[in-house]
């Protein structure tokens, strides 16, 4: 599903080059999710960012279902982004706007992949359906934050990376969304690569890698 494989890139810096990702390799195969860990400014948002194309690796290959997404072009990662992956953030970013309904809906609508019988699915086991009419401020932190999984789960993503999904959550709602969403991905059958500074959330996961020095390696299986 997801190669990686000898992934470099540093940035300048005032002092010079900082190196972030140092060969960096790993694998994940469809229906599993991983935690990436490491300190804050080790490079882990900087992965995902190379993975959506959001930003360009000096060196190695990434590929997604046999796709070489480091030989892609802005305008292919703008329809795969629309149709094949799926980014969460911590901040959420709903539409103000927008009912509920509607911004689960959105991107699914967007990429021409709406399924209402998945909608329904995906409303009743987040519990949403008492929500579906208000806006966005007038949640909660953690049921915005289930508006935001089922937004990235309708249209049926090969990927979703998620950045700190939980982090602005409590300990019970922070568990709550997490075993949420790694249920919810493993039955869709698609990937999860998640950033987490907590290892209480990193459990969740199927694997976990640890970026140290801009190198990643393999945390022993609990």
């Amino acid at each position: 599903m997801l190669r990686i494989n000898q992934l470099n890139k540093s940035f300048d810096q005032p002092d010079g080059k900082v190196s972030v990702l140092q060969q960096a390799s790993l694998q994940l195969e469809a229906g599993q999710s991983a935690a990436l860990l490491g300190e804050s400014g080790s490079g882990k948002s900087t992965l995902l960012h190379l993975i959506a194309g959001l930003d360009r690796a000096d060196g190695g290959e990434i590929w997604l279902q046999e796709q070489p997404l480091h030989q892609f072009s802005d305008e292919q990662f703008n329809q795969l982004r629309r149709t094949q992956l799926s980014l969460i953030f911590q901040q959420y970013h709903l539409v103000p706007t927008l009912t509920v309904f509607d911004n689960l809906s959105l991107q699914a609508r967007l990429s021409g992949h709406l399924d209402d019988d998945f909608r329904q699915h995906l409303i009743a086991t987040l519990g949403l359906g008492p929500l579906l009419k208000r806006l966005p401020q007038q949640l909660s932190g953690g049921q915005q934050q289930r508006v935001a999984i089922a937004r990235s789960l309708l249209h049926r993503p090969a990927l979703v990376l998620a950045d700190e999904p939980t982090g602005n959550l409590d300990e019970n709602t922070s568990q709550q969304v997490m075993q949420l969403l790694s249920q919810l991905v493993r039955d869709n059958g698609s990937s999860l690569l998640m950033v987490t500074h907590s290892p209480a959330m990193a459990a969740y996961c199927d694997h976990s890698w640890r970026l140290h020095h801009g190198r990643l390696h393999a945390e022993p299986s609990a």
